[in-house]
């Protein structure tokens, strides 16, 4: 039998990460969850991967016949025709072995399983399921004998096994559990707004290490894909560059400086008063020198955002034609939380140095399901920082002219730098404003300015200069 520290490839890239590299070679797996989680699909994953490998691949399905998981198969484009299957209602021309409902074809059964492994010298296995074997046992003991029975034989073939089993949350059974090395769970949950939402955990992996907790998955077409869950600690520090410099000399000045790698800025205001304006240009700022960046969209589309800061002097164009700047569009409702981090961590690895989120508000508020979701992303935040990238994060805050402006989600505790801005009445004009609050890597300006957003540029003045304005206009009157 192969050592512990062996793994076979589950089919499934992002599995293999959460097991260290696939299952233990020569170990038997189980696969439990409710109906239509995923757990046939998963089998043929690892199955083609393995035949593809060159490995002898069986699939025994009592739950299915071989044209029910053709058309699985074909529905992901997976090819099974290297995979041996046997199923107990076959046609002409195949292995075939009868079942009906009793005991006594319980033992007829699993004799019959016995005589395929031998004969067909499989390298790795899948039975499905053993909730068959449950209905057609008359007592738990008689289930238990048989799994017990099945799994000497698998470990006399040591070929790497995987048995499905349909569990119900309800369902108190956990017999297999304990005769097994390996054990995961898959779960689905289907909110009223949006697509179901799967996971999955590994509940044991004897001998072996794995990521722990649980991880979010979807099916679609190609299969299934896992995203693992962001583990800052697993962060690789980067040497870097210590700064961005803005542009514009007035916000370079007002952030002491600039932007350190390494940090997040979270830039927070009512709604009109810039907030992807301020975090696309330090986007095109970053390209500009050089240094990829991605973009992450919840709010708008990347055509919207491409019109509107080119309206204002900050087409970003060129910069995505050069492979410098990437758009990312997301349906909150349509996502994952851990499904949007793997994909931030995707763009990192292809060399992004700086990401934008714009809006977490609207992440956030369009999520199904928000609990937890805090925690995600503090995790996310923290790996990216770690490997020395620059998070811009834009927050939407309530609140018309006059009011004091609000939020429900509390994200300060995220931010090392903050930039805050607001929209207050002036002559007769609805004017930004803008100051930034917290740095905690330099000092920095305390002033409050005028940001002005316009056709054809973005500009930051003092507001002692509009000071000078109003008093000039009210001169201008009163010698009127």
């Amino acid at each position: 039998m192969a050592e512990p520290q062996d793994r076979i490839s589950t089919g499934v890239p992002g599995l293999d990460r959460v097991l260290r590299g696939g299952y233990p070679d020569g170990r038997i797996m189980l696969i439990e969850g409710a109906p239509g989680t995923g757990k046939t699909t998963l089998a043929l994953h690892f199955l083609v991967a393995g035949a593809a490998a060159g490995k002898r691949a069986l699939f025994v399905s009592v739950a299915q016949s071989r044209p029910e998981l053709e058309m699985i198969a074909s529905s992901h484009g997976l090819d099974i025709s290297g995979i041996e299957v046997f199923t107990p209602e076959l046609g002409a021309g195949e292995r075939t072995f009868s079942v009906e409902s009793d005991e006594a074809d319980l033992v007829k059964l699993m004799e019959g399983v016995g005589e395929v492994l031998e004969t067909s010298e499989a390298d790795i296995f899948v039975f499905d399921s053993l909730l068959e074997l449950r209905m057609l046992a008359s007592a738990d003991s008689v289930y238990r004998r048989e799994l017990l029975m099945l799994r000497r034989q698998l470990r006399e073939r040591g070929c790497t096994s995987m048995l499905i089993d349909h569990l119900e949350q309800a369902e108190g059974q956990r017999n297999a559990e304990g005769v097994v090395h390996g054990v995961i769970k898959l779960d689905a949950v289907t909110p009223p707004i949006g697509v179901t939402q799967r996971r999955l955990t590994v509940v044991k992996l004897r001998g072996a290490p794995f990521k722990e907790g649980w991880h979010d998955f979807r099916i679609a077409t190609g299969g299934i894909e896992v995203f693992p869950r962001v583990i800052p600690e697993e962060a690789e520090p980067a040497d870097l560059e210590e700064r961005l410099e803005p542009p514009h000399e007035p916000l370079a000045r007002l952030l002491g400086g600039g932007l350190e790698f390494g940090t997040t800025t979270l830039v927070s205001g009512q709604s009109g008063s810039g907030k992807s304006t301020i975090a696309t240009l330090l986007a095109r700022a970053a390209a500009d020198r050089g240094v990829p960046a991605a973009m992450f969209l919840f709010e708008e589309r990347p055509e919207v955002l491409r019109n509107r800061s080119r309206g204002v002097g900050l087409d970003i164009v060129p910069q995505e034609e050069a492979g410098r700047l990437n758009l990312h569009h997301f349906d909150p409702a349509e996502v994952s939380p851990g499904e949007f981090a793997n994909a931030v961590l995707g763009a990192v690895d292809e060399g992004a140095r700086l990401v934008v989120i714009d809006s977490l508000s609207g992440y956030f508020e369009a999520l199904p399901d928000r609990r937890h979701v805090m925690t995600h992303m503090q995790a996310l935040l923290q790996h990216l920082t770690r490997r020395e990238v620059l998070v811009i994060i834009t927050l939407s805050q309530h609140g018309l002219l006059g009011e004091p402006p609000t939020t429900s989600i509390d994200t300060s505790f995220l931010a090392d730098s903050i930039i805050l801005l607001r929209q207050y009445e002036s002559r007769a004009e609805i004017r930004r404003s803008i100051a930034v609050l917290k740095k905690r890597h330099s000092e920095h300006e305390r002033n409050i300015e005028q940001l002005i957003i316009r056709t054809g540029g973005v500009e930051i003045i003092p507001l002692s200069e509009e000071a000078e304005e109003r008093a000039r206009y009210a001169s201008e009157l009163s010698a009127e």
